[in-house]
């Protein structure tokens, strides 16, 4: 930690614990029971929480109880309560280092207290309902609420975020103003700190009308939905890793095969550069550009392989024109250096009049070795004709590229075809169901399309459709 850092979070401590010692609620004594019932309702909204976009900050609903609790039994109450809950939930629910859950559960207390006073002072608590259970808000106060729960959100907010991003800037080495706008001002996490603001007065609304059953009505539903929401992005998250998992085991097995045929043209091209050596001793050169060409035509194709390598294994997403042609070439050129192509015809069909795409080239020459290995896969060590044919045509009414690629093998059984696309499903018997799935995927981040075909005893066919525009061309 640096030391302007020590020196904040130091500060920040101090600053909050003279609040708390100067602020204790005059009631303690007779709300003391309500006090630690809204602590622990808070305590159960920081389980409701997620981390940032930059993975460096976190976000909750106990925004919606905290300040709920502020509206409820005033600003100063409301600072204890905010301020030891969210100490608590972040030491023993988030299991933050106590340096952080101190900071957060101190700037809690301040912006609770400071939106409280405002809240206070522009008449809203006059204007509630404030005994608690059975009580009814007349609608002419509730229009005189209006001000004063917005400015209680903005204060809170304000006041919040700038005190967490100048932590979380000086923690990073970014700027304040760019952890704000990462972490925090962009529209998906101002759409859910809006609607947790925005739940605040219907919270106040349910307890003053019914007590704590009525919180428990109101936020029971809100807990539901989240847990099941982040269960299924962790589950997205597994799956992601499983395939980019996938992805680097097929890329260590494709680099194998290439460096195998990479060896054997330097093997070629280090002959030839020794019969150069040789033939400059004997002062004769009459065979030298015979040599040189080898060691050209040879160099050319090394780069062509290399290169296919470095596009495959980029893994940062980067939409860019591609000249489908040259990729499919480029990517065939490529699979040739693998064992498994070493008998395989290809009839390769281009249309030339096909424009350029916007793409990511390394995903999309993926998706084409995946499609190419399975076809040698599927047609094995087959005594017949062993072909793959590729073509692409223009899709003029559709603005996208078609791209077909069949092979001869004996096909996939009607009942698996549905499935092929599924993930972990697979019809190899050492194969691991990620390499289809990771090409579908691909394919709809695209924006397009991938379907398969298979004529009984025919091979397979699969068709890929790519938008003209790229990401977002199609809805």
């Amino acid at each position: 930690m640096s030391r302007r850092l020590l020196l904040y979070v130091t500060g920040t401590g101090l600053v909050a614990l003279a609040l708390l010692a100067t602020h204790v609620p005059a009631a303690l004594a007779l709300r003391w029971a309500h006090y630690v019932a809204w602590i622990v309702i808070c305590l159960v909204s920081e389980t409701m929480w997620s981390a940032s976009l930059s993975g460096e900050a976190t976000w909750s609903l106990a925004a919606t109880a905290g300040l709920s609790a502020v509206v409820l039994w005033g600003p100063e109450a409301g600072m204890w309560i905010a301020g030891l809950s969210t100490l608590i939930a972040e030491l023993f629910v988030q299991r933050k280092p106590w340096v952080r859950a101190s900071f957060n559960g101190a700037q809690s207390a301040m912006a609770s207290l400071l939106a409280g006073l405002v809240f206070a002072w522009l008449g809203g608590r006059s204007a509630l309902p404030l005994a608690g259970g059975g009580a009814v808000l007349d609608r002419s106060a509730a229009t005189a609420l209006v001000l004063p729960f917005a400015a209680l959100a903005l204060v809170y907010f304000a006041l919040n975020r700038a005190m967490v991003a100048l932590a979380v800037a000086w923690t990073t080495d970014r700027t304040w103003w760019r952890v704000l706008r990462e972490d925090w001002l962009y529209l998906a996490k101002l759409e859910v700190d809006a609607a947790s603001f925005l739940l605040v007065p219907l919270m106040v609304i349910s307890f003053t009308a019914i007590g704590y059953p009525g919180v428990l009505l109101f936020y029971a539903p809100l807990f539901m939905l989240f847990q099941s929401d982040r269960r299924f992005h962790e589950l997205k998250r597994a799956e992601e890793q499983n395939l980019r998992n996938a992805r680097f085991a097929a890329k260590g097995e494709l680099a194998a095969g290439i460096g195998h045929e990479l060896n054997n043209q330097l093997v070629a091209i280090t002959a030839r550069a020794q019969m150069l050596l040789k033939d400059a001793e004997r002062a004769t050169f009459d065979n030298a550009p015979r040599h040189a060409q080898i060691i050209l035509d040879q160099s050319r194709r090394m780069g062509v392989l290399a290169k296919g390598l470095m596009d495959y294994t980029r893994s940062q997403v980067n939409v860019e024109p591609m000249d489908l042609n040259g990729v499919l070439l480029g990517t065939i050129e490529l699979v040739k250096g693998d064992k498994r192509f070493r008998s395989v015809e290809w009839d390769v069909d281009l249309d030339s009049q096909l424009p350029e795409l916007k793409a990511d080239v390394g995903q999309i020459q993926g998706v084409f070795i995946n499609l190419f290995v399975n076809a040698a896969d599927a047609m094995g060590e087959s005594q017949g004709r062993r072909a793959i044919r590729v073509s692409t045509v223009l899709d003029a009414a559709a603005r996208a590229a078609r791209i077909e690629v069949e092979d001869t093998g004996p096909g996939i059984r009607a009942e698996d075809l549905p499935r092929m696309f599924e993930f972990m499903f697979t019809t190899k018997k050492e194969g691991h169901g990620f390499g289809l799935s990771t090409s579908h995927r691909s394919i709809e981040n695209h924006g397009g399309r991938i379907s398969v075909e298979s004529p009984q005893g025919r091979g397979a066919r699969f068709t890929i459709l790519l938008p003209l525009r790229g990401p977002g061309a199609w809805n």
